[in-house]
């Protein structure tokens, strides 16, 4: 009879654990597939135990994530809470922008993926622990995307002090941008909130507004809780009369029994809300008046982070620029008279083209972790002279003020615009190597922010094999740095009389790289970003016979048609 007791029991016990419901660890044979793919594809930058410490972790910014410690960015989950199989599954196969985490839909079964996120539970204990679900994200009462929304969510981007870290555009150069640390102690730049394309866990108002309740575990990003807001739990007509009040207080005056009371009243309100908020991030059990308080004020937050999130999304295109290559390449636009100058309204009739930078990876040192991922260009051309516009944006702005321990050298933000030494004669005439030329030398223009109204000729053979000429050309430069955004405006002569620059001839294309530096980033010498081989022309003017041609051709068939009238006329008389 024990032993069948024994067996019962046993059996009864199994079945408690093969029913726990999914949000919990799964048992560990179903974790076996996900093992060996995770060994095989993730451990590289994650480590063996999910430490964040594999081969790869050293030479990565942001650092792979640590799954022992059961922090994770991107989750549709509230603060505090662990993320669902979903949040998992979406970010191991869409991946993470902006970081060296890809995706791996293409790469691995769907299967595939649902067997690495039960493995990646097992990491941390957490998950076994749980008995509830996480707590999802609320997404009812959404604020739809308006003028009026933005408008809101622009000045409460100022007063949740969110300019502090993401600058006053959201270009991420906010004054506390370069001291920001994760919970590992790890260097993190805040997000550059006017590149969607690289948000992390989607670019949607829905999406945003996530990140805000939710916050963004292990990174300096906090979530809007109840002490996040001004006066939380009061309505905004009783958050103004309080504020009224305090003001009053500070500025030395004696309030009345009356406002004595109301300013008690609303910090007791204040009060309350508070620790109901406080009970509901540690799980505690409350009561059903307790509840309908947090809730209450939580439907402030909500609204106003709403309102946030619509005026995020607007600091945005709708979608990523498409590369300068086809119809998008540079066309130098033909303007009679002088050129603008940088601060020209001229330069608004003009839409940028749009150059990708990658880190620099063939020749040490190498950067794996680029701060600047594009350059934008607009070009106007007179009958004797060219003038660029140069932007890009970079959090910080270093001017030589750092010095490199191992090189001697200074840490400086810079940018270098390369050309062939002469325009390919075709399309099928090989252009020099991309990485500053070979045998074929490259043409250089380079400008650092310790000379900003100074460029310098270079011609290189090489990476490392650059000089500068002996003759230097007659530029004119003026640039700007400006909330996270550097503006370079250079003006030249079409031709000049030395045979080592390029020459500039109307409707002929010309290959175009450049290489820029981020001395915030630790960029200097070859450690930097670049891009391949672009191309840009100076664009003919339209013929004026296009013009001619169509009265000409008016006028002929009305000649024709009045004398075959005649002709007919004399023929019937």
């Amino acid at each position: 009879m024990r032993i069948t007791m024994l067996t019962l029991t046993s059996l009864f016990i199994l079945a408690c654990v093969v029913m726990l419901p999914s949000f919990g660890q799964e048992a560990q044979e179903g974790s076996l597939i996900g093992k060996q793919v995770y060994e095989e594809s993730c451990a590289h930058c994650h480590g063996l135990e999910g430490r964040g410490d594999g081969s790869g972790a050293e030479n990565l910014l942001p650092r792979p994530r640590d799954f022992t410690r059961g922090l994770y960015k991107i989750r549709s989950t509230e603060s505090g809470q662990l993320p669902t199989d979903k949040d998992l599954f979406d970010i191991i196969t869409v991946g993470m922008p902006g970081t060296s985490m890809p995706g791996w839909e293409t790469s691995l079964s769907t299967n595939e993926r649902e067997e690495v996120v039960k493995y990646i539970k097992t990491f941390f204990s957490g998950f076994q622990e749980n008995e509830k679900p996480p707590r999802e994200v609320r997404l009812a009462d959404k604020i739809p995307y308006s003028k009026e929304s933005v408008e809101i969510g622009k000045g409460l981007y100022v007063e949740l002090g969110c300019v502090e870290c993401h600058g006053n555009l959201g270009r991420g150069d906010g004054t506390s941008a370069p001291t920001l640390v994760d919970a590992w102690d790890f260097k993190t730049w805040p997000a550059n909130l006017t590149e969607n394309w690289n948000f992390r866990g989607g670019s949607d108002p829905e999406d945003i507004f996530k990140r805000f309740i939710g916050g963004i575990a292990g990174s300096p990003m906090p979530a809007f809780q109840g002490d996040t807001f001004y006066h939380f739990g009061l309505t905004p007509e009783q958050s103004e009369q309080y504020a009224a009040l305090e003001k009053k207080v500070e500025d030395g005056e004696e309030l009345t029994t009356e406002e004595e009371e109301l300013a008690a009243q609303y910090f007791e309100i204040n009060d309350t809300a508070a620790t109901a908020a406080l009970d509901w991030a540690e799980g505690l059990e409350m009561s059903p008046e307790t509840l309908k308080i947090y809730n209450d004020a939580m439907k402030v937050v909500y609204e106003k982070s709403w309102h946030l999130a619509n005026y995020v999304k607007s600091l945005s295109p709708e979608k990523r620029p498409e590369f300068a290559i086809g119809k998008h390449v540079l066309r130098s636009q033909y303007i009679q008279g002088e050129l603008p100058a940088l601060a020209d309204e001229t330069w608004n009739t003009l839409e940028f083209s749009y150059y990708p930078l990658f880190g620099q990876i063939v020749v040490e040192p190498r950067q794996f972790n680029p701060s600047i991922d594009s350059v934008n260009v607009k070009s106007f051309y007179n009958d004797t002279e060219v003038v660029f516009l140069f932007s890009w944006d970079d959090k910080t702005h270093n001017t030589s003020e750092e010095e490199n321990e191992e090189t001697g050298k200074t840490y400086q933000d810079a940018i270098a615009i390369q050309f062939p030494v002469r325009p390919p004669k075709g399309p099928t005439d090989p252009k020099p190597y991309f990485l500053w030329g070979g045998k074929k030398p490259v043409y250089l223009w380079q400008w650092k922010a310790s000379a900003p109204d100074t460029l310098t000729e270079l011609t290189a053979k090489g990476i490392d094999k650059a000089e500068e000429q002996e003759a230097q050309g007659n530029f004119a430069v003026e640039s700007d740095y400006t909330d996270g955004k550097y503006s370079l405006w250079v003006k030249r002569s079409l031709k000049t009389d030395d045979k080592k620059d390029l020459q500039l001839d109307v409707a002929t294309f010309v290959p175009i790289a450049f290489s820029v530096w981020d001395g915030g980033n630790g960029d200097i010498d070859t450690k930097r970003v670049i891009s391949s081989w672009y191309s840009f022309v100076l664009e003919p003017l339209p013929s004026t016979r296009r013009f001619i041609y169509p009265p000409l051709v008016a006028l002929l068939s009305f000649g024709l048609l009045v004398g075959l009238r005649r002709f007919i006329q004399r023929r019937n008389s």
